[in-house]
C-alpha cells in the first residue's frame, strides 16, 4: 500500500498534468487530496469554500478524455479508429487503448500521470478479486451469481484476439491479473460519454434498417475514462455533483449547496450495496439508499406448495403457460415477462409488482376444482382471464388473503437462509477499514441490508394492499366470461337478424 507521501506526490502531479495544455479547468473553491480519516475512500474532493447549486466545480475538455477517439493508438492509426468505432465492442475497445498507453507507450503516454493516481489492484475490493472462501461470506445474496467470471474471462479472450488481429506485439503477453486490473479500473471509474456529434433522430432517419448493426458508433456514446471526475466517491444518500456534456468539454456542476468542508459526491447509480461492492469494491456501511433483498423464483414456489398445498409439478406448469404461451406472453403482457429468475424487496418496503402478480396469478389459478387434471387448453383459457384480472387488481393494491400469504411465505423462507448475524447490528468500530478481515465485515454489511429489506418489504405489504376475499377476484373472472359469452350469442341474434 502506498505511504502517504507517495500518495501526495502522484496527486500533485497528477493536478500538474491536469493545468497542462489547459486539460482540465478546476475551481478555487475545490481541493483534491486524500481522506483525512477513512482509508477506503482513498482519494476524495473537499469544497474549501461554500458551493452553490449550479456553480461550475471543474471542467475537462474532450480531447483530454481517453477513449478509442483519443488514444494515441488510434489517433495515429485511423483504420485502428474505424474497427474500434464499429466492429469491436465498448469495453473491449477502451481496453486495449489502455493496456497500449499502459504497456506501449507508458511515460510517453499523455495520460501516464493520470494512469499513476489509478488505484492499485492490491487495494480494489470489487468481487473478480474475491477468493471463492470470501464469495462463501456473501452467501446467500444473489450477488454470488452475478460476478461474472465466465463473461471476464471471455471478454479476455476476446481483447487478446482483438490484440493478435491488430498485430500488437507489445501486447500480447497481457496477463489475466493485468487484464482483470484494467477491466476493473473500467468497470469502476469509466463514464458513457455522449458523442459531440451525435444527432439520434438524424441518425435513425439515415439509418439504413437492413444494414445497421450494434456499434459503438450507432450507440451515440463513447465509453470513456475522464481525468478527476473519476476522483469524486459516491454515495446514494449525499450526491451533490453531476457530470454533465457540452460539445467542447464535460462540466462537473454542484446540484446542490455544499458547505467549506464538505465532501463532494458523485452517484454511480440506483445500485445496492450489493451491486455497489461487486461493480466498485465497496459498501455504505449505514445501507445504500436503493439497497434491496431478492427472492429467488425457486423460494417463491416453495411458498406456493407450502400455503396452496399443491406439487411442484403444478406449480412449474403454470409458471411455463404464463412464461411460454405466446397467448399470455404476448397478447395480454405484451412482451413483459412476469416469471423472473428473481424478485427484488427494497429498503423502504416497496415490493417488485411481478412478484405480488405472479403470486396473485398462481395462488388463484390453484384454487379451481382439480387444476392439476385440467388440459393444458383449459387452464390456458383461464390464465389469460386471471394474468389480465391480476394485473388489474395488483395496479389497483388490491390483493386477495392466498395471495397474501403466499407473499408473506415467500419472504420468510427467504429470510430464514441468513445468517444468525445478519439479523443484529454490529458494534461501532471506528477503525473497521482497517481490520484484517475487511471483505468478511464488506459481507457481513450487504447480508444485514438485504434482511433489512426483505423485513421491511414484509412489514409493508399489509399496509400497502388491500386485502380481498379469493372468492371475490373468482367471481370477477367468471363475470369476465359471462360477459364475453352474452357478447358472442348478440353477435349471433345480429346476424340472423340481417338475415
Amino acid at each position: 500500500m502506498e505511504s502517504n507521501s507517495e500518495t501526495e506526490l502522484k496527486t500533485q502531479e497528477f493536478l500538474e498534468w491536469t493545468q497542462t495544455g489547459e486539460k482540465v479547468w478546476i475551481s478555487d473553491k475545490i481541493k483534491l487530496l486524500r481522506h483525512p480519516t477513512d482509508e477506503q475512500q482513498g482519494r476524495c474532493i473537499l469544497a474549501l469554500q461554500d458551493v452553490a447549486k449550479g456553480e461550475k466545480l471543474f471542467e475537462i475538455q474532450r480531447e483530454s478524455v481517453l477513449n478509442v477517439t483519443t488514444s494515441r493508438l488510434c489517433v495515429e492509426n485511423p483504420e485502428v479508429r474505424d474497427l474500434f468505432l464499429h466492429k469491436v465492442g465498448h469495453w473491449e475497445g477502451l481496453i486495449v487503448v489502455i493496456l497500449y498507453e499502459l504497456k506501449s507507450a507508458q511515460e510517453k503516454s499523455s495520460w501516464w500521470p493520470y494512469f499513476q493516481v489509478w488505484p492499485q489492484s492490491t487495494s480494489m475490493n470489487s468481487l473478480m478479486y474475491w477468493s471463492e472462501s470470501e464469495v462463501e461470506h456473501l452467501r446467500p445474496s444473489g450477488v454470488c451469481e452475478r460476478i461474472g467470471r465466465d463473461g471476464a474471462h471471455a471478454m479476455y479472450e476476446s481483447v487478446l484476439g482483438c490484440i493478435r488481429d491488430l498485430k500488437l506485439t507489445q501486447l500480447e503477453a497481457v496477463t489475466w491479473e493485468e487484464f482483470v486490473h484494467v477491466a476493473s479500473v473500467v468497470m469502476a471509474y469509466s463514464f458513457d460519454m455522449e458523442r459531440a456529434d451525435y444527432d439520434d433522430e438524424l441518425e435513425d432517419e439515415e439509418a439504413d434498417p437492413a444494414s445497421q448493426q450494434l456499434s459503438v458508433w450507432n450507440d451515440g456514446f463513447l465509453k470513456s475514462m475522464v481525468p478527476m471526475a473519476d476522483m469524486l466517491n459516491a454515495d446514494t444518500h449525499r450526491c451533490n455533483a453531476n457530470l454533465t456534456y457540452s460539445p467542447e468539454s464535460l462540466i462537473m456542476v454542484a446540484v446542490e449547496d455544499i458547505a467549506s468542508g464538505e465532501q463532494v459526491y458523485n452517484i454511480y447509480g440506483e445500485f445496492s450495496n450489493s451491486e455497489l461492492l461487486r461493480r466498485y469494491g465497496y459498501v455504505e456501511w449505514a445501507g445504500s439508499k436503493y439497497d434491496c433483498g431478492e427472492i429467488p423464483l425457486d423460494t417463491v414456489s416453495q411458498a406456493i406448495q407450502a400455503c396452496m398445498n399443491c406439487s411442484g409439478k403444478t406449480v412449474d406448469r403454470i409458471f411455463d403457460l404464463i412464461k411460454n404461451q405466446p397467448e399470455i406472453r404476448d397478447e395480454v403482457l405484451e412482451g413483459e415477462p412476469l416469471v423472473l429468475d428473481s424478485y427484488d424487496c427494497y429498503m423502504d418496503g416497496q415490493v417488485s409488482p411481478e412478484f405480488i402478480t405472479l403470486c396473485q396469478i398462481v395462488s388463484c389459478a390453484l384454487q379451481l376444482p382439480r387444476v392439476e387434471d385440467m388440459s393444458d387448453k383449459a387452464l390456458l383459457v383461464f390464465l389469460q382471464k386471471l394474468v389480465k384480472r391480476a394485473i388489474q387488481s395488483v395496479n389497483a393494491n388490491e390483493v386477495t388473503k392466498a395471495c397474501a400469504n403466499v407473499c408473506e411465505c415467500a419472504i420468510d423462507l427467504r429470510l430464514r437462509e441468513y445468517p444468525s448475524h445478519s439479523f443484529r447490528e454490529p458494534p461501532f468500530n471506528r477503525d473497521y477499514q482497517s481490520t484484517p478481515d475487511l471483505r468478511k465485515k464488506l459481507a457481513e454489511c450487504v447480508l444485514r441490508c438485504e434482511v433489512r429489506s426483505l423485513q421491511n418489504s414484509s412489514k409493508a405489504l399489509r399496509a400497502e394492499y388491500q386485502l380481498i376475499d379469493d372468492q371475490i377476484l373468482m367471481d370477477k373472472i367468471k363475470a369476465t366470461k359471462r360477459k364475453i359469452g352474452s357478447q358472442k350469442n348478440k353477435s349471433k341474434a345480429s346476424k340472423k337478424m340481417r338475415k
